[in-house]
């Protein structure tokens, strides 16, 4: 038989206090691994935020472009531009022009008369506003007297994280008109 001695001795302690260090952490580790979770939530949070308002405002404006686009293709087609669906319109009847309309996009994001739905991401977060008319005939310019007109503008839905878009202090809504004229230019 072979004598073990203090080494086995030195061993056999080792084990047994390796087994206790790994039933758990202690309060002071749980402790400091809170704190150092809570830095990184306080600092990652507003900068996700500050990202969502970016991306949100982009779809948004990415919006506004496509329904100025379509607009152009419909007065192409109809001699004037639109602002209603089909089913608020008369049959027969120029109602959406004359003299001026203002169409709130619904929750469902269409705009039937445009062949177009808003996405859903963009409809949640933001207010599109669609409106069409023909310049008055007391307008500046006088070359420009009846022309058909339109201005599509989306803001920021309140109880959102766009609520207050664009920014604060400035206006609060992105628009585009006939001209191709965007607002707030420094936005855009």
């Amino acid at each position: 038989m072979k004598f073990v001695g203090p080494a086995f001795h030195h061993k056999a302690l080792r084990h047994v206090s390796g087994r206790l260090r790994n039933r758990g952490f202690s309060l002071m580790e749980l402790m400091i691994a809170l704190v150092v979770i809570g830095i990184l939530m306080s600092i990652s949070m507003p900068a996700y935020r500050e990202y969502m308002i970016r991306a949100n405002q982009a779809a948004a404006k990415a919006v506004l472009m496509d329904v100025s686009s379509r607009q152009e293709q419909y007065l192409v087609k109809a001699g004037r531009f639109t602002c209603s669906n089909p089913a608020t319109v008369p049959p027969d009847s120029d109602s959406d022009q004359a003299p001026t309309c203002t169409h709130l996009v619904s929750s469902d994001g269409a705009l039937a008369l445009l062949r177009y739905t808003i996405p859903t991401e963009v409809i949640q977060n933001f207010d599109i506003t669609l409106t069409a008319g023909t310049l008055p005939a007391t307008y500046s310019v006088v070359a420009m007297r009846g022309l058909p007109t339109f201005r599509v503008s989306a803001s920021g839905k309140a109880g959102t994280i766009q609520a207050g878009s664009p920014a604060a202090g400035a206006t609060t809504e992105y628009s585009i008109n006939q001209f191709g004229l965007k607002l707030p230019v420094s936005a855009w």
